[in-house]
C-alpha cells in the first residue's frame, strides 16, 4: 500500500480533528485503519506529522541535482542515463542505475525513439517522384 504523503497527512489530520471518523478518512485516502490510527497516536505524541529519520545510506544526489536530472529528460525524452551522468555537474560521479533511480522516482519512464522501416533505393526513387509529381 502506498505511503500517505506529507500533504495527505496533514489533510487527514484536519479531517480527525474536524470529528470526521477514521473510517470515512481510510475510504477517502485508500489507506487501511491502522494508518490513519498511527497517524492519529504520532500526531498527540510528537504534534507533528513528519517522518521521522530513518537508517541507510545516504542519497548521492542532492535535491538540485534530482530537480537537473528530472528537468533535463522533460527536456528531451530520449535521453539515456549515462548521457545524463555525463552532464551533471560537481566533482562527484553517479552512476547510470542512480539516475534511472531519479528518473522512477519523479514518475518518469524510460523511452525509445520510433525507427520506421528501412527505406530502399528503390522507396527513395518512389518517394521523390511522387513529391515531384505532387508539387507541380
Amino acid at each position: 500500500m502506498a505511503r500517505l504523503s506529507r500533504e495527505d497527512r496533514q489533510i487527514a489530520l484536519g479531517r480527525l480533528q474536524a470529528g470526521q471518523s477514521q473510517s470515512a478518512i481510510v475510504r477517502h485516502f485508500h489507506v487501511s485503519q491502522s494508518t490513519i490510527s498511527r497517524l492519529w497516536v504520532r500526531f498527540q505524541a510528537t504534534g507533528s506529522v513528519a517522518d521521522l529519520p530513518r537508517a541507510g545510506r545516504p542519497r548521492a544526489t542532492t535535491a538540485a541535482h534530482d530537480r537537473f536530472i528530472r528537468l533535463r529528460h522533460l527536456r528531451n525524452r530520449f535521453l539515456s542515463a549515462s548521457s545524463s551522468v555525463q552532464a551533471l555537474p560537481g566533482p562527484h560521479r553517479l552512476s547510470d542505475q542512480t539516475v534511472r533511480n531519479r528518473l522512477h522516482e519523479a514518475g518518469l519512464r524510460a523511452r525509445r525513439p520510433h525507427r520506421g522501416a528501412v527505406l530502399t533505393r528503390r522507396h527513395r526513387q518512389n518517394r521523390v517522384q511522387w513529391g515531384n509529381q505532387h508539387l507541380r
